[in-house]
């Protein structure tokens, strides 16, 4: 109803299959920061953390770091539990990435550029791993 384009957080919206339907139909981006979920008990644990299950589902998602100042990690680290954690492959932290910057209301060109650099990454053959 209020036309929201991007959601921080909502990741308890995997908890109504109505909901994830329409935030898919809509292509509304959830900024999903697994860290602070936990710190803060919208989820019990990384393990349990919805993420794995909204990006099959078609929902658009982001990594974010939720003030590394207090809840730790940054985004590189926000990457790499996602990679360890939820056994995100490289292709779908490409997508995340690319949903990143392509919802972020930057000018076109770094967009664009984001974007060629993203895919140049994916294509290179280089691995995600988490140190």
């Amino acid at each position: 109803m209020l036309g929201a384009r991007r959601i921080a957080h909502g990741v308890r919206a995997v908890e109504d299959p109505a909901l994830v339907a329409r935030l898919t139909a809509e292509g509304v981006v959830l900024d999903v920061c697994p860290t602070s979920n936990v710190a803060l008990g919208v989820v019990a644990s990384l393990s349990g953390h919805p993420l794995p299950r909204l990006l099959p589902a078609g929902v658009r998602c982001t990594l974010n770091a939720d003030d590394p100042l207090l809840f730790g990690p940054g985004l590189l680290e926000e990457y790499e539990t996602a990679c360890a954690v939820f056994a995100l492959t490289d292709s779908q932290l490409a997508a995340i990435a690319r949903t990143s910057v392509v919802s972020s209301g930057a000018p076109r060109a770094i967009v664009d550029d984001a974007v060629t650099l993203i895919g140049d990454w994916l294509d290179c053959g280089s691995v995600f791993s988490p140190a």
